[in-house]
Order: C-alpha cells, then sequence, then structure tokens
C-alpha cells in the first residue's frame, strides 16, 4: 500500500491509482448515502483513499507530490466520479488547493506536507467576490486577516486553509491568498445541502482578527513569478492553472454519468411500466429512446473533455501557457460537460419512476450530486455560453474572476 507521505521515486503510476480506485468503487458505492447523512466523506473512506494516493495528485513534487498529465488527472477523477460523486469532488477540489502551495516560501509551505497527516492537507476558498472572502490589513511582521469564508470544500478533513482576503476596502484588484491552521479557525457546521452535501463544504470563519505571518501571505503577482521561476527550474506544476484544474474535475461528471448509466441499465429489464403494455421497461421503445439520449449526451460531453485534456497537454509539451481565447473556450467546455451530464443523468432519473425517489435508490443521489456540481459558478452554462458569444461577436466582457485568475 502507498501512502500520503511518498516520494518522488515511489509513486504509483496514473494507471495503478486508477485501478486502487476501481477497486474501492463498490465502497464508495456503498458509504454514498452515509457519507451524505454525516454531510463529510467518513474517515474510512479518507483513509483508504489516502492509502491510494488519491490525496498527493497535485501536491507540489519537491513535497513528495505526483506529476500527472492532464489525461492522467482526468481519468483518476472520472474513475473516483464512478464510485462517489460527492468524495470525488471533495478530492478534485482539494487537489486544485495545492496550486496556492507553489506561491508561499518553503519555511511556509512545508510544515503542510511533512508533517503526518491522512487525507487532503489543503483547502482554498478562491473569493470570486467580497461575499466570499475576508479582509486584510497589513501591520508589521505580517497580516491581520477577518473574515468568514463559505463552501470551504474539504476544510473537515484537511489541516491548512488558503483563504482569500481583499486588502483594500475599494479596489477589487487588490487580493491575496493567507495560508492558516485550520487549528486557528473557527469551523461552522452550517453546510446542508440537496447535493454534494458528504463534501464537508463548511464556513471556516476567524474569532475576531488573526495574526498571519508575511510569509503566510500571497498574492496573485507573486504566484505568477513564483510559477514562472519554478517552471523554469522544472519544479512548478503543469501549465494551464485553473482552466486545468477545472477540465481535470470535469472527469467527475462523467464518472457521475457512467454510474447512472450502470444503474438504469441494471433494472432495465426488471422494472416494469405501469398503466402500460410493458411488462418490462426494456421492451418499450421509450426506454430505447432514453437510453440513446442519455447515451448520446454522455458521449457527446466526453468528446470535448477528450479534446479539452488533449489541447492541455499538448500545450504544456510545448511549454506554452493558454491564451486567454484559450481559457476561455476551456472554461465554456467544462461548463457544457457538467450541462450535459446532468442533464443526461435526470433524464435516466425521471425515466426510472416513483420507486426511484426512495433514499436507498442511488440514482437520485447521483441526479442530486451532479446537478449541484452543474450549478457551481465555475461550471454556469449560462454565464459562460454568453461569455464565448460576447468573444466571438467581438463584444469585450468583463467577467468577474477569483484569486486564482488574477495576475496583477
Amino acid at each position: 500500500m502507498t501512502t500520503s507521505s511518498q516520494t518522488d521515486t515511489d509513486w504509483p503510476k496514473a494507471q495503478e491509482i486508477v485501478d486502487h480506485v476501481l477497486e474501492l468503487r463498490p465502497w464508495l458505492r456503498v458509504q454514498q448515502a452515509a457519507a451524505e447523512r454525516q454531510r463529510r466523506i467518513p474517515q474510512e473512506s479518507i483513509d483508504r483513499l489516502d492509502a491510494a494516493g488519491v490525496f498527493g495528485l497535485t501536491t507540489p513534487k519537491r513535497f513528495g507530490g505526483a506529476d500527472f498529465t492532464t489525461r492522467e488527472l482526468h481519468d483518476i477523477f472520472r474513475a473516483l466520479g464512478s464510485g462517489c460523486g460527492a468524495t470525488a469532488w471533495m478530492v478534485w477540489a482539494a487537489a486544485g488547493g495545492n496550486l496556492w502551495s507553489f506561491a508561499f516560501d518553503e519555511d511556509a509551505v512545508a510544515p503542510v506536507y511533512e508533517a503526518p497527516w491522512v487525507g487532503n492537507r489543503t483547502f482554498a476558498v478562491g473569493g470570486t467576490s467580497r461575499r466570499m472572502a475576508g479582509t486584510a490589513r497589513q501591520v508589521d511582521g505580517g497580516w491581520m486577516i477577518e473574515g468568514a469564508w463559505p463552501f470551504a470544500t474539504g476544510s473537515v478533513h484537511a489541516s491548512h486553509g488558503y483563504l482569500a482576503v481583499f486588502y483594500d476596502e475599494t479596489d477589487d484588484t487588490k487580493t491575496g491568498m493567507a495560508l492558516v491552521p485550520k487549528g486557528a479557525l473557527v469551523a461552522r457546521d452550517d453546510w446542508d445541502a440537496m447535493g454534494m452535501a458528504a463534501t464537508g463544504s463548511q464556513t471556516m470563519a476567524t474569532d475576531g482578527e488573526l495574526f498571519v505571518p508575511e510569509g503566510h501571505f500571497s498574492t496573485p503577482k507573486r504566484l505568477t513569478e513564483r510559477l514562472a521561476e519554478l517552471t523554469a527550474r522544472g519544479e512548478g506544476p503543469r501549465r494551464g492553472g485553473l482552466a486545468r484544474s477545472l477540465v481535470t474535475g470535469a472527469g467527475v461528471a462523467l464518472g457521475m454519468a457512467d454510474h447512472a448509466m450502470e444503474v438504469f441499465l441494471g433494472a432495465v429489464e426488471k422494472r416494469s411500466i405501469p398503466y402500460s403494455p410493458y411488462v418490462k421497461q426494456v421492451d418499450a421503445p421509450i426506454a430505447h429512446l432514453t437510453v440513446g439520449r442519455a447515451h448520446t449526451q454522455v458521449r457527446a460531453a466526453a468528446a470535448v473533455a477528450d479534446a479539452a485534456v488533449a489541447q492541455l497537454d499538448r500545450l504544456d509539451a510545448e511549454e506554452t501557457d493558454p491564451s486567454d481565447r484559450d481559457t476561455l473556450q476551456l472554461h465554456t467546455d467544462v461548463a457544457y460537460i457538467w450541462d450535459a451530464c446532468s442533464s443526461a443523468v435526470e433524464t435516466l432519473f425521471r425515466a426510472s419512476g416513483a420507486s426511484a425517489i426512495a433514499k436507498r435508490q442511488p440514482l437520485q443521489l447521483i441526479a442530486r450530486n451532479c446537478r449541484a456540481g452543474s450549478l457551481h459558478a465555475a461550471h454556469g452554462i449560462d454565464t459562460w455560453t454568453e461569455n464565448i458569444g460576447r468573444a466571438l461577436c467581438g463584444v469585450e466582457a468583463h467577467a468577474s474572476t477569483g484569486v486564482l485568475e488574477r495576475t496583477s
């Protein structure tokens, strides 16, 4: 078995992690209902996932993390999504937060990864608006931060958090990230959602002002400079930034759609259609249309994902960052994938009859989780199709962004 303290030489191959995840899939599926009730991933699942190596997917290599391609990460998240969508989402969100670990000085980051820990080391709250972030004021030796950060996915299991802050009362470009031990924060047990309930996305807050040393504070500008330095030395993350994170995370949506199709087809020969001549649903032409429609939606979404994955891996091999237009299109592709998958899952759910609404039936939970994921701001189909439409029409867009996307 492998552990989260692995070094660069003994990290398992991506396919080995996929195989481990597929072995865990029956367990993850059984645990889905318990995870939703607990509003967090059960600790035994965390232990098993940690042993499989999934919490080091994007950890900096100098702290023993992996160095997987976009394709490899996407395939791992799709495998996880086919087991439990909420678990996959939490692992993916925590993996995205690790990018901030490249922005901070070694002395600040080393304790995060070198201390014994099982599970995800960090969580991150990106701050697309002041409502989703805290405030900061500079003092001798560091910063005083204050605020509450909602939807802190993975914070239940993490040891540290990256918290977005605004350090100017009027200028929304003045943003930064503070690295804070979770023990210094107050956890509000306020996450009770209709979907993705098991992700532990609680609000984390300060109790008054909290001092953060200078070395534990960074800005998008510093992140960009730090990444350039590390990349020049061959020690940085693969290229693509947040767009790459979103594309890999689209595998979560596809995995949930895979699971939904498996559940539906597993029952289609057993289920009848009341008030119809069909003793078995499999004999009804409408069932064939339903399966064909859902299958085609998922297949189209997968094709879009494959193209986005291939583009990012090609650009990485060419040592080229995605252009602004590339990034916009990739965002839109991800929104399409989530929308198509959630639509396909709901099509299968609606065709499953009233018995499917029982909490013991997995399809209702898959449908709720997938729809919840599609409603995330980064996945909003209407927002991103409008944004790409504006670009195509030559109309300048002034879209709000998270801290990771601000470079100055």
